[in-house]
């Protein structure tokens, strides 16, 4: 049987009248609980192991194996690769966007600080990346690369767009900075990046292309103030 007694969950309710009442969770919320608990674990772990080795080179029965669970277990959670693939990218994402969010609430009028913590965030993803996992996710995985890559453009263009707006009104970027067109350019040469065919990860690791990238695009619109401030922070 599935439920122990350890499971069990005794609630000791006082009523007008002192009397004692047990409650017990019922067994299908022990389920519940449980399963979301595997669920979770499961998607850090693949997580991890997709991102550290690659995608194709990473089977269902290694992360049942990692984490100590029945390839049963695991498949009762997601029916497929691809499926689990999904809900890490979407967990990664989520993890992200949360962290925009936070350093938005932060520093509401700082934008340079906002791209820079951002900017050590994104860094430290690519230097935990295998060199052959955007080429993977591509290459055998085109619907989610299309579904939790591609779609996120706007979102992501939008993010830039806004620090770019806030960087001229806050003086350290042009004011004839075009907040659209720069915003676009920026994503077009991550995407470009990404792919490994201009910058092949053996020659040009992505982290250090990346960094090279995002110097050139910030310095390119900042405002004397803007350069010393960048000066400061990214060097």
């Amino acid at each position: 049987m599935f439920f122990t007694k350890q499971y069990k969950l005794i609630i000791v309710d006082f009523g007008m009248n002192n009397d004692i009442e047990e409650k017990r969770l019922k067994p299908e919320k022990f389920l519940e609980i449980n399963l979301m608990d595997t669920r979770e674990r499961i998607i850090e772990q693949a997580s991890t192991m997709f991102f550290k080795y690659g995608i194709r080179s990473i089977t269902m029965d290694e992360i049942a194996e990692s984490l100590g669970i029945s390839k049963r277990t695991l498949y009762e959670s997601f029916s497929n690769k691809e499926e689990l693939l999904k809900d890490c990218l979407e967990a990664k994402h989520i993890e992200s966007t949360t962290f925009r969010d936070v350093l938005m609430k932060e520093y509401p009028n700082d934008p340079l600080e906002i791209i820079h913590q951002h900017f050590r965030q994104v860094i430290l993803t690519l230097n935990s990346l295998h060199p052959n996992f955007f080429n993977d996710l591509k290459k055998y995985h085109s619907r989610l690369w299309k579904k939790q890559i591609e779609s996120k453009q706007d979102e992501n263009m939008a993010f830039t767009r806004q620090m770019i707006e806030k960087g001229v009104k806050t003086d350290v970027f042009r004011k004839s900075a075009d907040a659209e067109i720069l915003s676009r350019m920026m994503h077009s040469m991550m995407e470009i990046m990404s792919t490994g065919d201009l910058f092949p990860e053996t020659r040009f690791p992505r982290a250090e292309v990346a960094k090279q990238v995002m110097l050139c695009f910030i310095r390119g619109m900042a405002t004397p103030k803007g350069l010393k401030i960048i000066d400061e922070k990214f060097n």
